[in-house]
């Protein structure tokens, strides 16, 4: 790789290991506190969760030095600042609502491809969710059970009594099988998913075991031990529960270190992803330079354009103050093949007259303002279907 080459694809020394490391410093710090908190001082520690919880933080650990990997990338910071910006208003608060709701809460996203992907999607994302929900409250120990009379339980969230149940209550029985609950709603999910799978292979041809299938397994894997925890203890005298137990830490603890590296890291991913469509709708539209079409926002243009000037790969149009980036996909592709054939661009917006600048780019004419080999009219970008 030359110099030229390394200006525009290497990160700035130091930046994305500074960064990191400080991100995981904070999120250790906060997690120390929050355990500190939860467990009144240490005091409801529960031992039976102690190789849970070192992987549960290590798993937090990694998935933070991804997040900043993801927004040490020039693109992802620019959104990342943006999003940030459009919390500061009563606006963007409404707007991050609906789009939780949307996006994660209907998952409309998936909707429209079939009602089985749908009801897969539902029953493994809402699964996972609220398993995740209960198994970081109680192994981070910001969430216990204390016994105050015969009979009664108290629910203690970081260390503040929330209200009290009978052992034998609708709502304890809702609580104690939580994650027996959320186990069943993923053990389907999962079954659908490698039946779709199965069914669809030849239509899948970037489907591999260890990125798609591997963690399947692992999720029933982690499903069935812990039900069958719930089994041995209530129908089975106990029998077998060491071995059970055992079993499902190791499969907890695999699928915890290996989620930050796996298709599940979509999962954050996908609600620092809700700044995009908000992204989107609260900034004014910007007409293509050539047809006039609206294709982007104002800032989001502005921000690739200096995306792309701080990587040193600015694609400038030669006597002119546009970018390539101000003209729509359709009329790029269009004026990049006329200007390949010789002909002249036209730029219906403001006049200007294009050619080819003889290094895959274009530059203005000057004093023209027809083309040549051809009408450029003849050549109208049309929306891609």
């Amino acid at each position: 790789m030359n110099r030229e080459s390394q200006a525009y694809t290497a990160f700035p020394k130091g930046r994305f290991f500074s960064k990191a490391a400080l991100y995981v410093c904070i999120m250790a710090v906060v997690l120390l506190l929050s355990v500190y908190i939860g467990s009144e001082r240490f005091g409801y520690v529960d031992l039976a969760l102690y190789g849970y919880l070192w992987a549960t933080v290590i798993s937090i650990l990694l998935f933070t030095a991804r997040i900043a990997a993801w927004t040490s990338r020039p693109p992802s910071r620019t959104l990342w600042k943006q999003g940030m910006k459009l919390f500061a208003s009563a606006r963007g608060w409404k707007f991050l609502i609906g789009t939780l709701f949307d996006n994660i809460g209907r998952q409309r996203f998936i909707s429209g491809r079939s009602w089985y992907r749908w009801g897969q999607h539902m029953l493994l994302s809402w699964g996972v969710l609220f398993s995740f929900g209960i198994t970081y409250a109680l192994v981070l120990n910001w969430m216990h059970f204390e016994l105050v009379e015969p009979g009664t339980y108290s629910v203690v969230v970081f260390g503040i009594p929330l209200f009290r149940m009978g052992v034998e209550s609708f709502l304890a029985i809702m609580l104690y099988h939580g994650l027996n609950w959320t186990g069943i709603a993923v053990i389907i999910g999962c079954l659908m998913a490698m039946s779709r799978r199965e069914r669809d292979r030849k239509n899948l041809v970037e489907q591999t075991k260890d990125f798609d299938i591997f963690p399947l397994v692992l999720l029933i894997a982690i499903s069935i031990t812990g039900s069958l925890l719930t089994v041995s203890a209530l129908w089975m005298e106990g029998v077998f529960y060491l071995g059970i137990a055992l079993s499902h830490q190791v499969a907890v603890c695999v699928f915890l270190l290996y989620m930050p590296f796996s298709k599940f890291w979509h999962i954050p991913l996908r609600f620092l992803g809700v700044v995009i469509p908000m992204y989107h709708a609260s900034y004014a539209q910007k007409g293509c330079s050539r047809c006039g079409r609206e294709y982007a926002t104002e800032r989001q243009i502005k921000d690739v354009q200096a995306v792309l000037t701080e990587r040193n790969i600015p694609v400038r149009i030669g006597g002119t103050n546009l970018q390539m980036s101000d003209l729509c996909s359709e009329c790029r592709r269009v004026s990049n093949r006329l200007a390949a054939s010789g002909s002249f661009v036209k730029l219906g917006q403001s006049q200007m007259v294009l050619q080819g600048n003889g290094f895959n780019g274009l530059t203005v004419v000057s004093g023209r303002t027809e083309t040549r080999g051809g009408t450029d009219s003849d050549a109208t970008a049309q929306p891609e279907r």
